[in-house]
């Protein structure tokens, strides 16, 4: 049975990081969020959740279009304290442990596909800060940029940042579909390829200024990882499924919409905007698990992930041959 987890935010009128504060999860209502760089509201999805502070069933949330196969979602709608250029503000995950010796085997193979579906990550998962971050504008499964003197508390973020980025750029090099009905199936999913498509220009986003006028809108999700079963399945077009508890150190995984690192520093450590926390409740089990991975994960298990891997992969071939 997977250990009971608990959900974790930027504290209100405190650093960004770290994430002390739990928060309704599944809520439709929003929670405050108030750090020194960034100002404006939270919601936390995650499917079947049964843990501390439940707050509904997220129907609201993960029965919207294109989240229907989401296992989670975060959804932050606010503003910059003071402008930020579009290629300073990354997001992803960072760690203040190692974890190379709890990372299972196929983790290279599972790399590979991560840079796949974000070319715009960057990553050293054998740090001893270990961190994985992309391009949060890039990023994002959605992304709103309006210029407004409120910050919204509806839930839904729509995606209009195209239209916003061609008209403070110029528009020169950007290119996406004309805008339809809203009732033209496709159409934001045609948006969202194209926003993402010219933001992984690093010149493109270095050619973006949020300025404390500008409310963002921004939605992280995916189905990859299920934090009520505790398991992660691999991309396309991989079938594999990995038990997280066998290889979790018992680290909190951090989400961090942060500043992005000058050359030769550490991303860990920047300064964060806000940032999100799912925590191990149980601090024996957290203990059982630091225990554990306190060396190098087994031979056996290894051996195990790799003959699961390899099968996965054998499989794949065999679609792909039918």
């Amino acid at each position: 049975m997977a250990p009971e987890l608990r959900v974790l935010v930027s504290a209100p009128d405190s650093p960004g990081y770290p994430p002390t504060t739990p928060i309704p999860v599944n809520s439709p209502d929003p929670s405050p969020l108030s750090t020194p760089g960034f100002e404006g509201h939270i919601w936390v999805f995650v499917k079947d959740y049964s843990g501390p502070h439940l707050s509904g069933d997220g129907a609201e949330y993960f029965a919207e279009a294109g989240r229907e196969g989401m296992t989670y979602g975060i959804v932050v709608k606010g503003r910059f304290r003071e402008e930020v250029g579009g290629d300073e503000v990354v997001l992803g995950n960072v760690f203040e442990k190692p974890i190379r010796d709890s990372l299972p085997w196929g983790t290279s193979v599972a790399t590979k596909f991560m840079y796949f579906i974000d070319p715009t990550l960057e990553l050293d998962i054998y740090a001893d800060k270990p961190w994985a971050l992309s391009p949060a504008l890039a990023t994002m499964n959605y992304l709103s940029l309006q210029e407004s003197s409120d910050i919204p508390k509806d839930l839904r973020i729509k995606e209009d940042a195209p239209e916003y980025l061609k008209a403070k750029t110029g528009g020169q090099s950007f290119s996406f579909p004309p805008s339809p009905s809203p009732t033209v199936k496709g159409s934001e999913k045609a948006k969202i390829t194209a926003r993402r498509k010219w933001l992984g220009s690093k010149t493109n986003r270095e050619n973006v200024k949020l300025n404390k006028d500008v409310v963002v809108g921004m939605e992280f999700a995916n189905g990859l990882l299920d934090f009520n079963t505790l398991s992660a399945t691999l991309p396309p077009p991989f079938k594999a499924s990995f038990p997280l508890l066998k290889y979790w150190d018992g680290q909190p995984v951090t989400y961090s919409c942060q500043r992005r690192a000058k050359d030769g520093e550490s991303p860990v450590g920047q300064e964060v905007f806000w940032s999100v926390a799912f925590e191990i409740v149980d601090e024996n089990a957290k203990q059982e698990l630091e225990k554990k991975h306190g060396g190098k994960g087994g031979e056996k298990e290894k051996k195990d992930e790799k003959e699961s891997v390899d099968k996965s992969a054998g499989d794949s071939q065999a679609d792909d041959v039918d």
